[in-house]
């Protein structure tokens, strides 16, 4: 009886690690389908080469405000589905680049990117952190992975 129950406790931890794993991978794949193209890597932080803000300053941004993981995939997940300026915690992002276009996308996906992006598994362009520094030394902002 206590095999069995140590069993499928163990059966269970390991499905869930597996699962969170491949729902990781999954948004992962996502994000490289919808958004890396950009707020990916190119252009590191030369703003003359980029066309959005790199996903892990907005991250930065975010996780800072929003730092349990529902408030933070309901607020990114709430500005996919309708960018609102005023909402927006990135404003000199707007100022710099516009507003980011509305993008078809199923609201399931936008949350497996959303709960990628709080995971923090990403990348940083380089010069990410002098940029923080220099444009956010007032803000008291700290860069965070």
């Amino acid at each position: 009886m206590k095999i069995t129950k140590l069993i499928t406790a163990s059966a269970i931890i390991f499905l869930s690690q597996t699962s969170y794993a491949s729902n990781n991978e999954e948004g992962e794949h996502l994000f490289k389908t919808y958004c890396d193209a950009c707020h990916g890597m190119t252009g590191g932080m030369d703003m003359r080469k980029r066309i959005a803000p790199p996903i892990a300053a907005v991250r930065m941004h975010y996780i800072g405000h929003y730092q349990d993981k529902t408030s933070f995939i309901n607020a990114i997940t709430g500005w996919v589905d309708k960018q609102d300026p005023n909402k927006s915690l990135m404003r000199g992002a707007i100022r710099r680049f516009n507003i980011m276009p509305p993008i078809a996308i199923k609201k399931e996906d936008a949350i497996k990117i959303a709960s990628y992006i709080y995971e923090g598994n990403l990348q940083q362009p380089a010069g990410m952190e002098e940029h923080v520094q220099q444009q956010h030394k007032k803000g008291g902002m700290k860069f965070s992975q």
